[in-house]
């Protein structure tokens, strides 16, 4: 089997898209959806983060709320409601300044 190389990003954003179905729960994926986070990662990739900022979509979070959909950013350890896609970019560059 060949050794394969992967690349450690300084930041991962992990961004929920669940969405529940005859649940009394809110869930995240009204507001942010799985091509959502493809256009993140696009946008990612034109910023030129493609080795230094990973970005992926998740399931349930664990911190549902009707306010906002959620987000963790990894190493820091840090949770967000967000209600766009614009609000998730403009937090990934604040935290990574």
């Amino acid at each position: 089997m060949a050794k394969q190389i992967l690349t450690t990003p300084k930041m991962h954003v992990f961004v929920c898209i669940n969405e529940r179905i005859n649940d009394a729960k809110p869930s995240c994926a009204p507001r942010i959806t799985e091509e959502d986070v493809k256009e993140i990662k696009l946008w990612l990739r034109e910023q030129g983060y493609t080795n230094e900022i990973f970005c992926s979509n998740t399931k349930c979070l664990g911190f549902c709320n009707a306010e906002g959909s959620v987000i963790c950013i990894w190493p820091q350890g840090k949770f967000y409601k967000v209600q766009n896609k614009e609000e998730i970019k403009k937090l990934i560059q604040k935290e990574f300044k």
